[in-house]
């Protein structure tokens, strides 16, 4: 039997579908001591995740799962710490033996738009802007240092602010302890993720400059757990030196290209261009803090830095990246491979930039309180990784098999749309391994727009989303011509 699914896909159909992934459907089930929370929690989960929509309304089928999802998002049996729990679970056993990347970044959601319609004091209040309402939103991805492929999240953490920061006095800050600080969050996700990934061989956390904390270097670190952090802080070192002069002062040990097309951020005004940077490293000792007064906080922490500098002319933000890790720094090569596992950061950026406007669009949710809509946050986080799972297995002939993503039943729909998708010359055929998450990426960004030849740009997180969302319809539909 053929079925045209759309105006351009025909599938040949037979009996062979499959379930759901068990671990997609088992994933909340004994979560809430209640076997109904259960089902509703697995049930919206699905929806969520084959759907790739925040909006209950669009992605439910009937009213009555409508008004069921609505329920399960406002019942306060329903914690958001267990809803964090189940999102984490996959990544403690995948990240057995294996040495991982954590990648931590914070986002922040306005719901300023909703300001009239949110309820108040539900777990929303002042932004970074100190005037608009929303909440915060940490998150800790973690990858195969081998492979960089996506295992799941170690660490979620959500908060809202109660009060406006600006009112504090100066210098009043720095007399609180780090535990009471919102920057308490970097130290609590690198402790958290240690814990958690305990099977792992080694634990690499990786940090943008908000993660310049004297505490972190002091604590974490241990034998299998280190810290890859960019500099924010030009600190004093044990020779009396400043940072950043010391660095400056070093001999150039290479020079490399950096692509930058996927080091952007397009709010900060980069542009995109092929950069040859001058890369210097050290051993240096930093000092422990005048203001810190805890006794128990060594006084000197050992670590490496690295310098990135470029000197291209003409260009208004050359890149200036400087680098404090825990992992020994004594060759060239060495300051390149740990500046390359700092560049990965981008991938959280994508994950948070998919959760948000151009993706599943949370901040243009339609639920009543900040407390229904932190905790939908945290159901998106699953399929939001599924998209960047995909992202990073592109042309990637390591990627992760295909069955840690896509359940039977999806692989056997996408053989049948890979026939029909892919053109009569090499250079438009899939020639990726069936087995590996690479071949799978490039039917569903053809789904999503991309033109499928390989020289091209690859496809972007907001494509593979579109080709995710056309698939799920596909897929659906095939699955109702099957049925009896």
């Amino acid at each position: 039997m053929v079925v045209q699914l759309d105006n351009t896909i025909e599938l040949d159909v037979v009996n062979e579908c499959g379930e759901d992934t068990i671990s997609q459907r088992e994933r909340y089930r004994g979560r809430f001591c209640d076997k109904r929370l259960d089902k509703r929690a697995e049930q919206i989960s699905s929806m969520l995740y084959f759907n790739q929509s925040s909006s209950i309304h669009g992605s439910t089928h009937y009213e009555s799962e409508q008004k069921g999802a609505y329920r399960f998002f406002a019942n306060k049996q329903v914690e958001e710490g267990t809803l964090i729990e189940a999102v984490k679970e996959r990544s403690s056993y995948l990240c057995a033996d294996k040495d991982v990347l954590v990648l931590v970044d914070t986002t922040e959601f306005n719901m300023k738009n909703h300001h009239n319609r949110l309820k108040p004091d539900t777990g929303i209040g002042l932004t970074g802007n100190n005037i608009d309402l929303g909440f915060f939103l940490h998150t800790s991805m973690v990858l195969d240092s081998a492979t960089e492929a996506i295992l799941g999240l170690s660490d979620v953490q959500l908060w809202h602010r109660s009060e406006d920061k600006v009112s504090k006095k100066s210098g009043e800050n720095k007399s609180i302890p780090i535990e009471k600080k919102e920057s308490y969050k970097w130290i609590k996700a690198s402790d958290d993720s240690k814990l958690h990934l305990s099977a792992a061989r080694s634990v690499t956390m990786i940090e943008d400059r908000e993660g310049d904390i004297y505490e972190q270097f002091a604590r974490i670190p241990d034998k299998r757990t280190h810290l890859i952090i960019r500099s924010k802080t030009n600190r004093i070192l044990s020779c009396g030196r400043q940072l950043y002069d010391f660095l400056a002062a070093q001999q150039t040990a290479g020079t490399y290209n950096i692509d930058l097309v996927h080091d952007i951020d397009n709010r900060k005004g980069i542009e995109k261009r092929i950069a040859t940077v001058e890369v210097r490293y050290c051993k240096v000792k930093i000092n422990k803090p005048k203001h810190h007064k805890r006794a128990e906080i060594v006084r000197q922490v050992e670590l490496y830095a690295i310098e990135v500098r470029e000197h291209t002319p003409g260009i208004k933000k050359p890149i200036l990246w400087r680098i404090l890790t825990t992992h020994q720094v004594e060759t060239y090569q060495d300051a390149v491979s740990v500046v390359n596992k700092y560049r990965l950061r981008w991938y959280i950026e994508q994950l948070h930039r998919l959760i948000k406007k151009k993706g599943f669009g949370i901040e243009s949710s339609e639920l009543e309180t900040g407390w229904a809509i932190r905790k939908l946050t945290v159901m998106i986080l699953n399929s939001s990784v599924r998209i960047m799972q995909l992202l990073l297995a592109f042309n990637n002939k390591e990627s992760q098999p295909i069955e840690q993503v896509f359940d039977p039943g999806e692989i056997k729909c996408l053989e049948k749309l890979n026939k029909t998708l892919q053109g009569k010359t090499e250079k438009s055929q899939n020639n990726n391994n069936p087995a590996l998450l690479s071949w799978a990426t490039w039917i569903i960004a053809k789904l999503g727009g991309w033109k499928g030849y390989n020289i091209r740009r690859p496809p972007g997180p907001i494509s593979l989303k579109k080709g995710l969302d056309k698939f799920n319809g596909i897929y659906n539909g095939w699955k109702l011509a099957l049925s009896p």
